[in-house]
């Protein structure tokens, strides 16, 4: 019988400090995932600094911005009358051109008959 006491003894002595290691495990991975939670937690804040220095920045911008855009925008309307007005004077020269090549020859034999 004492040997099967002190066996139970050993495995309950083992078990214990298994459960001691466990322990010291778990107590180390709680302190290793509250670093890395704050350094997480850092990192955010850092982040949201940053962004919020960012959008600080760009308000003046937003509002240079919204100043020149109708500015742009009646430059690329202007470009697009001037491209319009292009078109038509070169489609007016195109006919004018067409019509005199048509009748050229006619006109210049009306101007040979008029000093006959």
């Amino acid at each position: 019988m004492p040997n099967k006491l002190d066996e139970i003894s050993r495995v309950i002595g083992n078990i214990e400090a298994e459960v001691r290691g466990l322990s010291a495990s778990v107590a180390d991975v709680r302190n290793t995932s509250a670093e890395q939670h704050q350094e997480n937690r850092d990192r955010l804040e850092n982040i949201g600094e940053r962004v919020g220095k960012i959008v600080a920045d760009m308000k003046p911008l937003a509002r240079t911005v919204a100043t020149m855009e109708p500015i742009v925008t009646g430059y690329a309307v202007t470009r697009w009358k001037i491209a319009g007005a292009f078109a038509l004077g070169t489609s007016i020269i195109t006919a004018l051109g067409w019509i005199v090549s048509l009748f050229a020859g006619k006109i210049i034999a009306w101007l040979f008959s008029l000093f006959r």
